[in-house]
């Protein structure tokens, strides 16, 4: 799984705390149950970023993450389960 974040006009945490927080509202809201598990997916993975990145490092050694930039920003989960955020469909070389 692979989310884009959008750091035009913020950070990379900032960015993950607001889609995490919608995405919480819009899993209570809902009474549909056809999204629920891809909505439980992307709230896993937030959650586990928010927990275990180190968001001042990686601002710190990725300007890109600071927002206000054109990059092309995602996160994923990669196969061992692991969090990896993509600058421009490059990983960097740290993962969660």
């Amino acid at each position: 799984m692979k989310i884009s974040l959008n750091l035009n006009k913020h950070c990379i945490q900032t960015e993950i705390k607001r889609q995490y927080n919608k995405l919480i509202s819009e899993y209570f809201k809902s009474g549909q149950t056809e999204n629920k598990d891809m909505i439980e997916a992307k709230i896993d993975l937030f959650q586990h970023a928010l927990e275990n990145f180190d968001f001042g490092r990686l601002r710190s050694r990725f300007p890109e993450l600071n927002g206000g930039g054109n990059d092309d920003i995602a996160i994923s989960r990669g196969p061992e389960n692991q969090l990896t955020i993509l600058i421009n469909n490059r990983p960097i070389d740290e993962t969660y």
